[in-house]
């Protein structure tokens, strides 16, 4: 079948039945070779077949399907033949009791969740209810007739997207250093930009993403407060803007602190001291059952006047639960543009490292306001080692630690490390196992970093044994470090002078 045709096949993704004449046949499910919606969840959970003919010929065909309660989501495949190259059928849909949407043939895939939807279809209840599929049979040859085939999965909660929640398949498959900015706000909460006659307005999303563009980053978590209808933008934009992925995020805003969670679109309750939302403990573990990676933000941040709970003053304990830690953003840059040491936050994450927890360090902009420029989306940019560019591959990245921070805001600084152990070899964010004696080798590229210094930190303190002052253009550097058989861990800075210019997260020794 043509691409032209799965392509329009493909509307049908959420409309679960297909174009049955009269009514669709369940078939049983064959193997399932094209990349999966869900992860495990690689085979649809309902596949219907039928046809239509010249009788169907400028009818709406109503093909009725139930949907189980507790299914919060719906996609659908849908495919059928034009044996004339005329065929065309357009795509309607009711949930039993409301309309839900209509399109023509111009959708790859269809998703209707109870927060948002493909465009041209309507957000809202799924579970528990007879959905039907409304085919307009627009035009169908004399002696024609054509097959469809309805591929159906339900969602759970809980369930994550196998590739990424906007696009079935990776934008990019290299196993690389991909660039990023993971805390970015729009209209859809307090972001601002100036309109075409010059007011500062609520800021339309896809600024955002222009500017992402502009700062010349391969991925943009948007992370509007407490919200979840940024993602029917969000999904509306995704197949357009196809050389950048947009990773759907929500910043948790409670009175113990801001905190990201990336990587699943569920409504999870920010109303900490409701009976839904007793604690953060509860908070976090609600994240992570839906799928979610949860960050701390901006841990050292004021908690008063300047910044309403701003400032992670949650149960020491909740720490140990958490994936990652915004240790740079914006206000961290700003102050060391003035003057000031933007190492507040690094200073509280190490303190968890030294307790023995593996949080990775990663940056976000936190930007509110596009006509900033540099200084504003992807300053900081986080890059991620990856081995392609999707959602999934970013965020199991990030919780493996594969993550540095680029703190200028713009290319030009390049960084690679390579470690080799007894055991094996290892990039940052690995642990390694080593004996008293042993040692743990480290193999440096730096470019872009002329007349600058490497600085090696060896559980968080400067070693002069693992840096090296007055860069070239572009120095490979090896290091080699003893162990003594206890549990360290070691991380690199680029400086100039005392400002910070990138930072790794670390090798683990023994961790």
């Amino acid at each position: 079948m043509s691409k032209t045709f799965s392509r329009l096949a493909s509307l049908a993704i959420l409309l679960a039945s297909a174009l049955g004449s009269h009514q669709a046949i369940a078939q049983d499910l064959p193997e399932w070779d094209k990349v999966p919606l869900a992860k495990g969840h690689e085979k649809p959970d309902l596949v219907l077949t039928g046809t239509v003919d010249r009788s169907d010929y400028q009818r709406n065909v109503p093909v009725s399907f139930d949907v189980p309660g507790g299914v919060t989501r719906i996609g659908v495949e849908y495919e059928y033949t034009r044996p004339d190259g005329k065929t065309v059928i357009n795509l309607g849909l009711f949930d039993g009791k409301t309309f839900r949407g209509w399109s023509g043939s111009n959708k790859h895939t269809v998703v209707i969740d109870e927060n948002n939807a493909t465009p041209s279809f309507i957000a809202g209840p799924v579970g528990g209810r007879r959905w039907s599929l409304d085919l307009g049979v627009s035009y169908i040859g004399e002696g024609v007739t054509s097959r469809y085939t309805a591929r159906i999965w339900f969602w759970r909660p809980g369930e994550m997207p196998a590739v990424s929640t906007f696009s079935p398949e990776p934008l990019e498959v290299a196993d690389k250093w991909y660039r990023g900015d993971f805390h970015l706000h729009t209209g859809h909460s307090d972001g601002f930009c100036t309109s075409r006659k010059g007011r500062n307005v609520p800021c339309p999303l896809y600024r955002t993403v222009d500017a992402a563009l502009a700062a010349h980053l391969d991925f943009a978590a948007i992370t509007d407060h407490n919200n979840v209808a940024l993602y029917g933008s969000m999904r509306e934009l995704q197949p357009f803007y196809d050389d950048i992925l947009l990773i759907p995020g929500r910043e948790m805003t409670t009175e113990q602190g801001h905190a990201n969670v990336f990587g699943t679109t569920e409504y999870i309750d920010h109303r900490l001291g409701e009976k839904s939302m007793p604690d953060m403990a509860t908070m976090i573990e609600q994240s992570h059952a839906a799928g979610g990676l949860f960050s701390i933000n901006h841990p050292g941040s004021p908690t008063d006047f300047r910044c309403r709970g701003c400032g992670w003053s949650a149960p020491e304990a909740t720490y140990a639960m958490t994936d990652a830690m915004e240790v740079m953003n914006s206000g961290n840059l700003w102050k060391q543009l003035g003057g000031g040491d933007a190492g507040d936050d690094v200073a509280i994450w190490e303190k968890q490292l030294a307790q023995g927890r593996r949080i990775t360090a990663i940056g976000g902009s936190d930007n509110h306001d596009v006509n900033l420029g540099r200084l504003g989306v992807g300053f900081p940019t986080t890059l991620v080692r990856a081995p392609q560019l999707s959602e999934r591959a970013i965020l199991d990245a990030v919780k493996a630690g594969h993550v540095m921070i680029d703190m200028t805001g713009k290319p030009g600084l390049g960084f690679e490390l390579e470690a080799q152990g007894e055991a094996g070899s290892g990039t940052v964010g690995d642990t390694f196992r080593l004996g008293q004696g042993q040692n743990l080798r480290m193999s440096l590229t730096v470019s872009g970093a002329k007349g600058r210094s490497l600085v090696g930190f060896l559980d968080g303190k400067p070693m002069p044994g693992l840096s090296r002052d007055g860069l070239s253009d572009k120095d490979a550097v090896t290091l080699n470090w003893t162990s003594d058989g206890a549990r360290h861990w070691i991380r690199f800075e680029l400086r100039d002078g005392k400002q910070r210019l990138f930072m790794t997260n670390p090798v683990y020794v023994n961790y």
